[in-house]
């Protein structure tokens, strides 16, 4: 075994399903994956897949992947330990939730461009079930989301927390004292998707309050929670931080409701753990940095 691009082979046939997937993810010819592994069976004397519609490892494949992910595993360690960052070269694919990015996308990928200058970016901003999905099945390499992913591929870290308001229009002339859910039915509230956690989270403190007439709409976008909110078709239930231009120009306003408390936003961080998971840790930590988060 010469080199630690066997094991990574056995690696990405072994997650991807397929030697046809990992030619792909290698940038490589299905004939160069069936020769580097037909290579390392011959060399370790056993063999590693079971070959059929969709390859399974063997007993002995199962056996060297563990070993397999130890030694990528370490290598990347250290790489994190020695390598340049400014001599990487790359392209990284950020997934991210729209509150993150009027916050901190603009920092760093600012901070990026400075520590890691031969990096491409390619941004996707979107929901957080969404974001799930994409960096699980590989369609993106750093996810920076409401929650965390529940998978073991993936590590997932803090990143920062942001507390979520009541946004209205001044012109519904609410009043300045702080209200009851109740005075607040004759308006839909918007807030994010029904998909989402948050909104999950909503539905049962409204259930919980028991006040009858509340219509909680949905939107994936904040901004549209602002627009709307500004125009007085409904109240927007959404992060402070992302309404803090609307506020201080006074075309929203804060209101105070007693009887519901809303919990905070906590945002993480993730990425799969994998052979080149290199650049998405010092990305990750980058972007823990500008956060404040603490370890």
């Amino acid at each position: 075994m010469r080199d630690l691009r066997s094991l990574e082979t056995v690696i990405w046939v072994t997650r991807l399903g397929g030697f046809r997937a990992a030619a792909a993810k290698l940038n490589t010819t299905q004939s160069a994956i069936s020769a580097r592994i037909g290579q390392l069976e011959q060399e370790l004397g056993i063999r590693i897949f079971q070959r059929g519609q969709r390859v399974t490892l063997t007993a002995e494949g199962t056996a060297l992947l563990r070993y397999a992910e130890q030694m990528v595993d370490l290598r990347e360690e250290m790489l994190r330990a020695i390598a340049d960052p400014a001599a990487m070269r790359g392209l990284l694919r950020i997934g991210l939730s729209e509150t993150l990015a009027h916050t901190l996308l603009p920092r760093l990928v600012e901070r990026i461009g400075v520590a890691l200058p031969g990096i491409v970016l390619d941004m996707q901003v979107d929901i957080t079930p969404s974001l799930r999905n994409s960096l699980a099945a590989g369609h993106i390499d750093v996810a920076m989301l409401a929650g965390t992913v529940a998978d073991p591929r993936v590590v997932n870290q803090p990143l920062c927390s942001y507390p979520l308001g009541w946004l209205a229009s001044p012109a519904l002339g609410l009043p300045d004292r702080p209200v009851r859910l109740a005075e607040l039915t004759r308006w839909p509230v918007l807030s994010f998707s029904h998909d989402t956690e948050i909104s999950a989270a909503l539905r049962r403190s409204f259930a919980a309050a028991g006040v009858p007439g509340v219509r909680l709409w949905g939107s994936t976008s904040i901004a549209t929670m602002a627009e709307l909110a500004q125009a007085g078709v409904c109240i927007s239930v959404m992060q402070v931080v992302a309404a803090e231009r609307e506020i201080a120009a006074g075309t929203l306003r804060l209101v105070e409701v007693e009887d519901i408390a809303l919990p905070p936003v906590d945002f993480h961080v993730s990425y799969l753990r994998k052979p080149d998971s290199h650049l998405s840790a010092i990305v990750a930590g980058l972007a823990r940095d500008l956060a404040g988060a603490a370890d």
